[in-house]
């Protein structure tokens, strides 16, 4: 069953704190925490995932559970819980005011990988961080508005060095949080608007992915366009003009050559092909090690 577009969900948690911050587990935060409908937030969302069969789908790839795992969920990802039983683990949800003391957690976090499968001492201490992160926002002793914020900040960075371990990411931090950050298609589409967004020059930013992918980064700008488009057919009803215009292009006709071009099917062909199984599956683990 299709849904007429892809919801884009705001900061909205019980109880939040003055801090825009909330961390608890799966059954405080209620069922949006376990959606299996794609959906996309306007906010950062990290899960330790301790326990829980299914799979857990980010931009059309399916990361099967085997706790322990790490998934960080960046703002314009799309995401939901397939087949999903059993969940366990903490949430932790923020937007990008909570990073104003550690601006450079930004690049951080759109350079993490999806999904990490973790080591039982990785799993030790992150659920020991997101602990001091639960009891700092549930009994908010004093001063617990500066230490929320630098406690997301150690897991930020511990986030970070994992997904960089893996060799899932480009190893140029901003080469990677450009390759994260063309995954939400709002504003403007070019090279020279995201440069602006990641406070660098065009040329520098080319540079930097060129080295780091081997593509300039006008080809992975195309690829992320063709990414939203897929999403959109494969779990929307919208016509294919207004895919078309949700992916950055004006005239129909030239999105329809752009995307046979860039998938190897007409938008109608792949939505014919996908709509029963949108997700597109990762063999073996489904995340990385």
């Amino acid at each position: 069953m299709f849904t007429e577009s892809l919801p884009r969900h705001q900061l909205d948690v019980p109880d939040p704190a003055p801090v825009p911050v909330a961390v608890g587990g799966f059954e405080w935060f209620g069922d949006m925490a376990r959606a299996a409908f794609a959906h996309r937030h306007a906010f950062y969302e990290i899960v330790l995932l301790t326990a829980g069969r299914g799979a857990h789908v980010i931009d059309l790839h399916e990361y099967a559970l085997r706790p322990p795992q790490l998934f960080v969920i960046a703002p314009g990802q799309v995401h939901y819980w397939r087949n999903a039983r059993g969940l366990a683990g903490r949430l932790l949800v923020f937007g990008d005011e909570a990073l104003l003391a550690y601006p450079g957690d930004r690049r951080l976090l759109l350079q993490a990988a999806p999904a990490v499968r973790l080591r039982a001492r990785e799993a030790r201490g992150l659920g020991g961080l997101f602990n001091d992160l639960a009891r700092e926002y549930a009994d908010r002793p004093a001063g617990f508005e500066s230490v929320l914020p630098a406690l997301l900040h150690v897991l930020v960075v511990r986030a970070h060095r994992l997904g960089a371990a893996t060799g899932s990411v480009p190893s140029d931090p901003l080469a990677a949080a450009f390759v994260r950050l063309i995954n939400d298609n709002g504003g403007e589409r070019s090279v020279a608007a995201y440069a602006r967004r990641l406070n660098t020059r065009p040329q520098r930013l080319a540079e930097a992915v060129k080295a780091a992918t081997g593509e300039p980064p006008g080809r992975l700008i195309r690829r992320a366009q063709a990414l939203e488009a897929r999403r959109l057919l494969a779990r929307t009803e919208l016509s294919v003009a207004q895919v078309g215009r949700a992916a950055g292009f004006a005239d129909p006709a030239y999105f329809s050559r752009f995307f046979r071009r860039e998938v190897g099917l007409t938008p109608k062909e792949y939505r014919e092909k996908h709509q029963e199984r949108p997700a597109q599956s990762i063999d073996g683990d489904g995340c990385t090690a």
